[in-house]
Protein backbone atom coordinates (compact mmCIF):
# COMPACT_ATOMS: atom_id res chain seq x y z
CA UNK A 1 0.00 0.00 0.00
CA UNK A 2 1.61 3.19 -1.06
CA UNK A 3 2.85 5.24 2.47
CA UNK A 4 0.19 7.70 1.66
CA UNK A 5 -3.28 5.68 1.65
CA UNK A 6 -1.84 3.70 4.75
CA UNK A 7 -4.35 4.06 7.95
CA UNK A 8 -2.16 6.24 9.67
CA UNK A 9 -1.45 8.42 6.96
CA UNK A 10 -5.09 8.55 6.23
CA UNK A 11 -6.17 9.84 9.90
CA UNK A 12 -3.13 11.89 10.49
CA UNK A 13 -4.50 13.82 7.32
CA UNK A 14 -7.63 14.45 9.45
CA UNK A 15 -5.52 15.54 12.20
CA UNK A 16 -4.23 18.07 9.92
CA UNK A 17 -6.71 19.34 8.87
CA UNK A 18 -8.19 19.95 12.50
CA UNK A 19 -5.30 21.78 13.03
CA UNK A 20 -6.00 24.19 10.37
CA UNK A 21 -9.70 24.49 11.98
CA UNK A 22 -7.91 25.59 15.51
CA UNK A 23 -5.59 27.94 14.07
CA UNK A 24 -8.40 30.08 11.93
CA UNK A 25 -10.72 29.74 14.91
CA UNK A 26 -8.27 30.80 17.28
CA UNK A 27 -7.37 33.80 15.06
CA UNK A 28 -10.83 35.40 15.12
CA UNK A 29 -11.50 34.06 18.98
CA UNK A 30 -14.01 31.61 18.00
CA UNK A 31 -15.58 29.48 20.56
CA UNK A 32 -15.46 26.15 17.78
CA UNK A 33 -11.71 26.32 18.55
CA UNK A 34 -12.10 24.54 21.67
CA UNK A 35 -13.89 21.35 20.16
CA UNK A 36 -11.88 21.48 17.37
CA UNK A 37 -8.43 21.48 19.88
CA UNK A 38 -9.74 18.03 21.34
CA UNK A 39 -10.89 16.30 18.33
CA UNK A 40 -7.63 17.31 17.23
CA UNK A 41 -6.05 16.02 20.06
CA UNK A 42 -8.29 12.79 20.24
CA UNK A 43 -7.36 12.04 16.29
CA UNK A 44 -3.90 12.41 16.81
CA UNK A 45 -3.72 10.03 19.56
CA UNK A 46 -5.80 7.34 17.24
CA UNK A 47 -3.12 7.77 14.76
CA UNK A 48 -0.46 7.00 16.97
CA UNK A 49 -2.24 4.39 18.76
CA UNK A 50 -2.71 2.79 15.05
CA UNK A 51 0.92 3.43 14.42
CA UNK A 52 2.03 1.58 17.66
CA UNK A 53 -0.67 -1.30 18.03
CA UNK A 54 -1.09 -1.99 14.28
CA UNK A 55 -2.27 -5.94 15.58
CA UNK A 56 -5.49 -3.90 18.32
CA UNK A 57 -7.83 -3.49 14.99
CA UNK A 58 -8.91 -5.92 13.26
CA UNK A 59 -9.63 -3.81 9.81
CA UNK A 60 -7.67 -0.88 10.21
CA UNK A 61 -8.43 0.31 6.81
CA UNK A 62 -12.20 0.58 8.16
CA UNK A 63 -11.00 2.49 11.05
CA UNK A 64 -9.28 5.48 8.76
CA UNK A 65 -12.20 5.02 6.60
CA UNK A 66 -15.08 5.91 9.39
CA UNK A 67 -12.59 8.62 10.71
CA UNK A 68 -12.37 10.45 7.32
CA UNK A 69 -16.53 9.96 6.84
CA UNK A 70 -17.09 10.79 10.27
CA UNK A 71 -14.51 13.67 10.35
CA UNK A 72 -16.89 14.31 6.52
CA UNK A 73 -19.89 15.20 8.64
CA UNK A 74 -18.14 17.61 11.32
CA UNK A 75 -16.48 19.42 8.30
CA UNK A 76 -19.21 19.84 6.24
CA UNK A 77 -21.03 21.42 9.05
CA UNK A 78 -18.64 23.77 10.06
CA UNK A 79 -18.02 25.00 6.67
CA UNK A 80 -22.25 25.65 6.62
CA UNK A 81 -21.73 27.96 9.68
CA UNK A 82 -18.97 29.84 7.78
CA UNK A 83 -21.06 30.36 4.98
CA UNK A 84 -23.79 31.51 6.92
CA UNK A 85 -21.28 34.03 8.80
CA UNK A 86 -20.01 35.28 5.48
CA UNK A 87 -23.37 36.00 4.30
CA UNK A 88 -24.29 37.94 7.63
CA UNK A 89 -24.06 40.96 8.73
CA UNK A 90 -20.80 40.96 11.65
CA UNK A 91 -23.12 43.34 13.52
CA UNK A 92 -26.56 41.13 13.66
CA UNK A 93 -25.26 37.54 14.23
CA UNK A 94 -25.91 38.05 17.79
CA UNK A 95 -29.46 38.41 16.71
CA UNK A 96 -29.63 36.17 13.98
CA UNK A 97 -29.42 33.04 15.78
CA UNK A 98 -32.64 31.92 14.88
CA UNK A 99 -31.99 32.18 11.27
CA UNK A 100 -29.43 29.79 10.75
CA UNK A 101 -30.08 27.65 7.93
CA UNK A 102 -31.74 24.66 7.60
CA UNK A 103 -27.90 23.24 5.48
CA UNK A 104 -26.29 23.20 8.87
CA UNK A 105 -27.53 20.14 10.76
CA UNK A 106 -30.33 20.74 13.42
CA UNK A 107 -27.42 20.02 16.30
CA UNK A 108 -24.94 21.89 14.87
CA UNK A 109 -27.37 24.54 14.90
CA UNK A 110 -28.24 24.10 18.52
CA UNK A 111 -24.54 24.25 19.19
CA UNK A 112 -23.68 27.16 17.75
CA UNK A 113 -26.89 29.56 18.71
CA UNK A 114 -25.92 28.35 22.44
CA UNK A 115 -22.30 30.00 21.84
CA UNK A 116 -23.42 33.16 20.06
CA UNK A 117 -23.21 36.42 21.82
CA UNK A 118 -20.10 34.62 24.30
CA UNK A 119 -22.46 33.05 26.46
CA UNK A 120 -21.03 29.65 27.14
CA UNK A 121 -18.27 28.47 29.22
CA UNK A 122 -15.49 26.44 27.55
CA UNK A 123 -16.57 23.24 29.31
CA UNK A 124 -20.53 23.79 27.36
CA UNK A 125 -18.28 24.33 24.19
CA UNK A 126 -16.53 20.88 24.33
CA UNK A 127 -19.79 19.23 25.55
CA UNK A 128 -22.46 20.24 23.40
CA UNK A 129 -20.35 19.75 20.33
CA UNK A 130 -19.08 16.23 21.51
CA UNK A 131 -22.60 15.51 21.80
CA UNK A 132 -23.33 16.92 18.55
CA UNK A 133 -20.37 14.56 17.09
CA UNK A 134 -21.31 11.46 18.87
CA UNK A 135 -25.06 11.46 19.15
CA UNK A 136 -25.61 12.62 15.78
CA UNK A 137 -22.51 12.71 13.49
CA UNK A 138 -21.30 9.26 14.30
CA UNK A 139 -24.77 6.91 13.46
CA UNK A 140 -24.64 9.12 10.24
CA UNK A 141 -21.31 8.31 9.06
CA UNK A 142 -21.66 4.26 10.08
CA UNK A 143 -25.02 4.44 8.38
CA UNK A 144 -23.03 6.01 4.94
CA UNK A 145 -19.92 3.06 5.41
CA UNK A 146 -21.40 0.25 6.77
CA UNK A 147 -24.25 -2.05 5.81
CA UNK A 148 -26.27 -4.24 8.09
CA UNK A 149 -24.81 -6.82 6.25
CA UNK A 150 -21.54 -6.48 7.35
CA UNK A 151 -21.39 -4.71 10.74
CA UNK A 152 -20.79 -7.50 13.14
CA UNK A 153 -18.08 -8.03 11.08
CA UNK A 154 -16.47 -4.22 12.73
CA UNK A 155 -18.09 -3.85 15.70
CA UNK A 156 -14.55 -5.41 17.46
CA UNK A 157 -13.20 -2.40 15.95
CA UNK A 158 -16.09 0.03 16.94
CA UNK A 159 -15.05 -1.16 20.27
CA UNK A 160 -11.21 -0.57 19.95
CA UNK A 161 -11.36 2.81 19.26
CA UNK A 162 -14.19 2.95 22.56
CA UNK A 163 -11.33 2.39 24.22
CA UNK A 164 -8.70 4.57 22.63
CA UNK A 165 -10.98 7.76 23.27
CA UNK A 166 -12.24 6.93 26.36
CA UNK A 167 -8.84 6.39 27.84
CA UNK A 168 -7.91 9.35 26.54
CA UNK A 169 -10.66 11.87 27.41
CA UNK A 170 -9.19 13.05 30.92
CA UNK A 171 -5.76 14.26 29.76
CA UNK A 172 -7.60 15.43 26.64
CA UNK A 173 -10.00 17.62 29.28
CA UNK A 174 -6.80 18.43 30.59
CA UNK A 175 -5.22 19.78 28.03
CA UNK A 176 -8.59 22.00 26.74
CA UNK A 177 -9.03 23.89 29.94
CA UNK A 178 -5.05 24.09 30.52
CA UNK A 179 -5.61 26.22 26.51
CA UNK A 180 -8.90 27.68 26.88
CA UNK A 181 -9.64 28.65 30.89
CA UNK A 182 -6.30 28.54 32.97
CA UNK A 183 -7.29 30.42 35.93
CA UNK A 184 -11.10 30.31 35.17
CA UNK A 185 -11.76 26.58 35.19
CA UNK A 186 -14.06 26.51 38.13
CA UNK A 187 -17.16 26.63 37.06
CA UNK A 188 -16.61 24.51 33.92
CA UNK A 189 -15.00 21.81 36.21
CA UNK A 190 -18.29 21.85 38.08
CA UNK A 191 -20.06 21.51 34.97
CA UNK A 192 -18.16 18.75 33.65
CA UNK A 193 -18.50 17.02 37.17
CA UNK A 194 -22.52 16.92 36.12
CA UNK A 195 -22.06 15.35 32.98
CA UNK A 196 -20.91 11.54 32.56
CA UNK A 197 -20.16 12.25 28.77
CA UNK A 198 -16.75 14.09 29.61
CA UNK A 199 -15.39 10.39 31.17
CA UNK A 200 -14.02 7.36 29.97
CA UNK A 201 -17.29 5.48 30.80
CA UNK A 202 -19.63 8.45 29.33
CA UNK A 203 -17.79 8.11 25.90
CA UNK A 204 -18.05 4.28 25.42
CA UNK A 205 -22.09 5.02 26.79
CA UNK A 206 -22.23 7.64 24.35
CA UNK A 207 -20.29 5.61 21.34
CA UNK A 208 -22.41 2.60 22.26
CA UNK A 209 -25.83 4.64 21.61
CA UNK A 210 -24.43 6.01 18.42
CA UNK A 211 -24.15 2.47 17.24
CA UNK A 212 -27.20 1.42 18.53
CA UNK A 213 -29.06 4.48 16.71
CA UNK A 214 -26.74 3.38 13.57
CA UNK A 215 -28.49 0.55 13.63
CA UNK A 216 -31.81 1.84 14.13
CA UNK A 217 -31.35 4.36 10.55
CA UNK A 218 -30.39 0.73 9.22
CA UNK A 219 -34.30 -0.28 9.75
CA UNK A 220 -36.37 1.55 7.06
CA UNK A 221 -39.53 1.08 9.63
CA UNK A 222 -37.97 2.93 12.24
CA UNK A 223 -35.28 5.70 10.44
CA UNK A 224 -37.53 8.33 10.15
CA UNK A 225 -38.29 8.39 13.98
CA UNK A 226 -34.29 7.57 14.44
CA UNK A 227 -33.27 10.56 12.48
CA UNK A 228 -35.29 12.79 14.63
CA UNK A 229 -34.08 11.18 17.82
CA UNK A 230 -30.48 12.30 17.51
CA UNK A 231 -31.40 15.39 15.55
CA UNK A 232 -33.03 16.45 18.91
CA UNK A 233 -30.52 15.05 21.90
CA UNK A 234 -28.03 18.03 21.65
CA UNK A 235 -30.52 20.19 21.83
CA UNK A 236 -31.88 18.48 25.01
CA UNK A 237 -28.80 18.36 26.21
CA UNK A 238 -28.26 21.74 26.03
CA UNK A 239 -31.32 22.79 27.67
CA UNK A 240 -30.79 20.50 30.84
CA UNK A 241 -27.27 22.09 31.21
CA UNK A 242 -28.46 25.42 31.03
CA UNK A 243 -31.50 24.76 33.36
CA UNK A 244 -30.61 22.48 35.57
CA UNK A 245 -33.13 20.81 38.11
CA UNK A 246 -30.63 20.88 40.77
CA UNK A 247 -32.35 24.85 41.28
CA UNK A 248 -28.82 25.90 44.05
CA UNK A 249 -26.91 24.98 40.26
CA UNK A 250 -29.28 26.67 38.03
CA UNK A 251 -29.18 29.75 40.67
CA UNK A 252 -25.24 29.56 40.82
CA UNK A 253 -25.18 29.52 36.87
CA UNK A 254 -27.46 32.26 36.19
CA UNK A 255 -25.42 34.87 38.79
CA UNK A 256 -22.17 33.46 37.19
CA UNK A 257 -23.53 34.08 33.47
CA UNK A 258 -24.29 37.61 34.83
CA UNK A 259 -21.32 39.17 36.34
CA UNK A 260 -18.62 37.07 34.53
CA UNK A 261 -17.94 38.86 30.99
CA UNK A 262 -15.57 36.61 29.90
CA UNK A 263 -15.04 33.05 30.24
CA UNK A 264 -12.74 31.83 27.74
CA UNK A 265 -8.85 32.59 27.47
CA UNK A 266 -7.37 33.37 24.31
CA UNK A 267 -3.95 31.37 23.78
CA UNK A 268 -1.11 34.35 23.06
CA UNK A 269 0.64 31.75 20.92
CA UNK A 270 -0.33 29.49 18.08
CA UNK A 271 -1.38 25.68 18.09
CA UNK A 272 1.73 24.00 17.14
CA UNK A 273 2.81 20.14 18.13
CA UNK A 274 -0.83 18.39 17.52
CA UNK A 275 0.20 15.23 19.82
CA UNK A 276 -1.20 15.73 23.16
CA UNK A 277 2.28 15.69 25.92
Amino acid sequence: MDEKGTPVARVNRIADQLLDHVGRYEKIHEPRAVFAYAYLQLTTLLAVDLAKEPRRFSDAVWVATLCERLAAEYFVAMSHIDNWLDDTDRNHRNADRLTLPATIPQPWRDVYAAQIGGQSYVVEDLLFSMMAHISYDLPVALDKLTSSADRAEHISDFHCMNDVLGNSIDAVQDKVFDRYCRGLEQVDRLLARQDELLSNYGIRLARAAAWYNYERLQDYRGRTAAMSSISRTTGELIANVRRPDYWPLRLGLTIARSIVPSRRQWPRTPVGDRVLH
